[in-house]
């Protein structure tokens, strides 16, 4: 059960996205088209700059809060702050203070790298449920590892809720709704893509070679992320023409642990816990029989007390979060259990809990769904007894020559296979403010038999149609999860793939514009307008939109918005 059952590393500090909002919204009057990644506003490129440039009243710009963001995620600051067995956690010890890093992608053509950074992108740039973190690796010490993980691997968005209540605490100035929420990423990680190791360190070896570790997962959740700097600060450099970036800042809490065989790669196992007074907060329990062991990640379940007031300032002591005293722990029977809750230095611990159990709390705890109270400020977690889980989280249907066509979920009841069989409801929605353009067919229910830990179905698509859907799966009309999809427009520019040469006006408008006025960054490396400095560089950009580099940090472009026919013009373009 990943780092919740096994030995883990847990690590905290702050990070940066360093995201471009300028695709966030579809202007009106409409000045793009965000799912076919074209401008279709009749005003000059400069035009349309100098418009998301402008102030949105005393809210940032119409290009929203950081224009120049060129997608880049970074840990600051992240250090190990407790290693061991769940139930054996210490403060002490070898890699105590040793710093946690993610790191950007190796080429995958000559093994060169990393470069960069992880990035952050959305499959729908205007939802706030489908983001995506890309990264090429881990890396523990500096600068000597003492591990050193080189891998691609991509997370998804989880447990997405509010992790602060708005009515008593806000941050220093307007931020996007980010600052009052929470959310989980899971990176998994191959044992090929282990470089290197120090195995004179315990808790390495216990994670790298536990009995049916695959890999490495590493958790951390992110919250308490909003920009660095305020509205005014920003209208003021673009009014004088600085035009800097505004990274979202924000803290980590994270935990490093074993990747079982066999275990989902992007969101780990265990019964889903349901806070019902802070709205969308959730957190996981495993109930370990045998070692008689009851183990918690509350970091997104439990409401904190405070919002930094200083923008910039995320490195430092994380706020605590509201003092519960001890933790209730039992079922709807009543209280089996306390623990401390430990409001000033949960994040020490990743914010898990090991909890020790008797025979009569095991039997207790296998039957019925987890109760947890506290003996002060009202907490009340609920125990969702039927979960629902995936690596199907985000996906773009026809990134390649074939169609995405069968979804797999994980069902779950306590945590294991069915009691009885179950009835799942299957509607379809838009992920964010674009339609639901339902480019696929799926079955209304699902019929789960007793027993079942997993359920496939097939998709049939509507070919013709493009943009953005969600799937949501239900009982008695509580979700239980979702997918979201991102289908490519196909066939728009057929006769362009088919001509005998490719003009530059016809590859700019169709290929580069779009991201040459919403994502400046992009051009303060190349200028995407420029046909002399595209021409001597394609080599590098056919390099950069070939299939091998489609899940690295180093695709082109970062949000991934061409379509295939668009990367074929663009190919057909550089290639001539």
């Amino acid at each position: 059960m990943s780092y919740l059952d096994g030995p883990r590393i847990n690590f905290w500090g702050g990070g940066s996205t360093n995201v471009d909002t300028a695709n966030n919204e579809q202007y009106s009057p409409e000045i793009v088209d965000l799912a076919e990644a074209k401008v279709t506003s009749s005003d000059t490129d400069e035009q349309i700059i100098e418009y998301l440039r402008a102030p949105n009243g005393d809210y940032y710009a119409n290009g929203g809060w950081n224009y120049y963001g060129d997608h880049q995620v970074q840990l600051m600051d992240n250090k190990v702050s407790s290693t061991g067995n769940p139930g054996g956690m210490t403060t002490h010890g070898d890699l105590i203070g040793e710093g946690v890093y993610l790191l950007g992608g190796v080429d995958p053509k000559t093994g060169d790298g990393p470069y960069g950074g992880p990035v952050m992108v959305d499959v729908d740039p205007t939802s706030s449920i489908t983001t995506q973190i890309y990264a090429g690796g881990l890396q523990i010490g500096y600068p000597n590892p003492v591990l050193l993980v080189k891998g691609n691997s991509v997370s998804y968005s989880r447990f997405l809720g509010l992790r602060y209540d708005k009515s008593k605490t806000q941050p220093p100035y307007g931020t996007p709704g980010s600052a009052y929420a929470s959310g989980t990423f899971q990176l998994a990680f191959n044992k090929d893509d282990i470089v290197s190791y120090d195995n004179s360190i315990g808790i390495l070896n216990d994670i790298i070679n536990a009995p049916g570790a695959q890999g490495i997962v590493v958790r951390f959740s992110m919250f308490q992320f909003y920009p660095g700097l305020s509205s005014e600060v920003m209208q003021e450099n673009y009014a004088q023409n600085r035009n800097d970036a505004n990274p979202s800042l924000g803290r980590i809490i994270g935990s490093i642990g074993p990747w079982y065989t066999g275990e989902t790669a992007t969101v780990s196992p265990g019964r889903l816990l349901q806070n019902q007074n802070l709205g969308g907060a959730q957190g996981l329990a495993h109930l370990d029989v045998d070692k008689k062991l009851l183990s918690l990640d509350l970091v997104s379940a439990l409401e904190g007390s405070a919002i930094r007031q200083k923008g910039q300032d995320n490195t430092g002591p994380i706020e605590p979060n509201v003092d519960y005293g001890n933790l209730e722990i039992g079922t709807a029977a009543g209280t089996l259990l306390e623990t401390a809750s430990l409001p000033n230095d949960y994040y020490l611990y990743g914010g898990l809990y090991d909890i020790p159990l008797d025979s009569n709390d095991v039997t207790e705890l296998v039957n019925n769904p987890i109760v947890i109270k506290s003996t002060e400020n009202n907490l009340s977690i609920v125990e969702a007894p039927i979960r629902i889980y995936s690596d199907c989280r985000n996906t773009y249907v026809n990134q390649t020559g074939e169609y995405f066509s069968k979804v797999g979920l994980q069902v779950r009841e306590l945590g294991g296979e069915l009691k009885s069989s179950i009835t799942v409801d299957v509607t379809s929605s838009a992920p964010g403010t674009l339609p639901n353009n339902h480019f696929f067919e799926f079955p209304g229910q699902l019929s789960v038999p007793a027993g079942a830990t997993e359920i496939d179905f097939e998709l049939t698509h509507i070919i013709g149609r493009d943009g953005f859907m969600s799937l949501n799966y239900s009982m008695n009309s509580n979700q239980l999860y979702f997918n979201s999809f991102r289908k490519y427009p196909e066939g728009n520019i057929e006769a362009l793939l088919q001509s005998d040469t490719v003009t530059w006006e016809d590859v700019y408008e169709h290929c580069l514009r779009f991201f040459y006025v919403l994502f400046p960054a992009m051009s303060k490396r190349i200028p995407l307008n420029d046909e002399a400095t595209i021409n001597a560089i394609g080599g590098e950009l056919l390099k950069r939109i070939s299939a091998e580099y489609r899940d690295t940090t180093l695709y082109m472009p970062l949000t991934r918005s061409l379509s295939p026919d668009k990367i074929a013009l663009l190919k057909k373009y550089l290639e001539q």
